[in-house]
């Protein structure tokens, strides 16, 4: 049997809304390329899909987008471990993490920091 691995990649990913309550705040993208790659193939496997990110307990840094909006990249971030423009798969992360993410033809950017990610 092979290992295989999923990675979430932030560049050209769709965000279309952000719902915010008391506790949580999620990012829903309508689009984001997944990649498998598979120990041992050829070639990995692309695709697209939609994708909800939550991060509990929030902070936020930097003002929110008008929704939707195309992402040029970032950073998400599980403790001391920082992943640029990508992150791996499943997300269920607890401690401190961080979502920063840039605009694609703006300079802005925004930054969720939390006690978790799923």
């Amino acid at each position: 049997m092979s290992d295989v691995s999923y990675t979430l990649q932030l560049p050209e990913a769709r965000l279309e809304s952000i719902e915010r309550d008391a506790d949580a705040i999620t990012l829903r993208f309508s689009q984001v390329y997944l990649v498998q790659e598979m120990e041992n193939a050829f070639e990995d496997s692309l695709w697209t899909q939609a994708v909800n990110l939550s991060i509990r307990d929030y902070s936020l840094d930097g003002e929110l987008p008008a929704c939707p909006c195309e992402i040029s990249g970032g950073d998400i971030t599980n403790n001391i471990y920082t992943y640029r423009d990508h992150a791996p798969l499943p997300i269920n992360w607890h401690g401190d993490v961080r979502c920063t993410l840039k605009l694609t033809g703006n300079d802005a950017g925004f930054s969720i920091s939390g006690t978790g990610m799923q």
